[in-house]
């Protein structure tokens, strides 16, 4: 008889632990979906406000870029080309503060004497034009086509024949160059 009420009561436990898990594993899924539906749209309202005064990144961004993407592959080709286009005019002028409103940081630049990851904007200026603006990248991305151009996981590279290249990507929402190569 002892035996018969403890075998029911280790029943009882185990069918109680049981409708517990059940009930645990069905109810995150569906909190989870509405917390990340909500974070993406209420962050990117207000990080490009804030942050437009303070960032020098984004004032350039903000208006061209108003749609807010997931990835790479979210965002649409005319925003890819309008980006490139802004790229190209940046590198064509030779203007390091407008090429440093467009990046995101930290960003690599691998130059052929080897890599860096550079900070700041401020230590992207401080690198200067003469060692950004090399003939070859002045050559390489005047020489780029930039309609057309692919998305791939590190993001879209802007060169004429592949090296030096300007990599460009969607940061925090936004197209923001991430990288560099010589």
């Amino acid at each position: 008889m002892q035996k018969k009420l403890l075998l029911m009561i280790v029943a009882g436990l185990l069918c109680l632990t049981l409708a517990g898990c059940g009930q645990t594993e069905s109810n995150p899924p569906e909190a989870e979906e509405p917390a990340q539906s909500q974070e993406p749209a209420e962050l990117p309202a207000e990080e490009p406000a804030e942050e437009s005064g303070e960032a020098p990144a984004d004032p350039e961004t903000p208006d061209a870029e108003t749609p807010q993407y997931t990835d790479n592959f979210s965002v649409d080709a005319a925003a890819v080309t309008d980006f490139a286009k802004q790229i190209q005019a940046a590198v064509a002028d030779q203007d390091l503060e407008a090429l440093a409103d467009l990046a995101s940081y930290p960003m690599y630049i691998g130059f052929t004497d080897g890599g860096q990851s550079v900070e700041s904007r401020e230590d992207f200026i401080a690198l200067g034009a003469d060692r950004i603006f090399t003939e070859e990248l002045l050559a390489e991305i005047a020489g780029a086509d930039t309609e057309g151009l692919e998305a791939s996981m590190a993001g879209f590279s802007l060169s004429a024949s592949g090296r030096p290249n300007v990599i460009f990507g969607v940061v925090d929402g936004r197209l923001a160059i991430v990288g560099m190569n010589y």
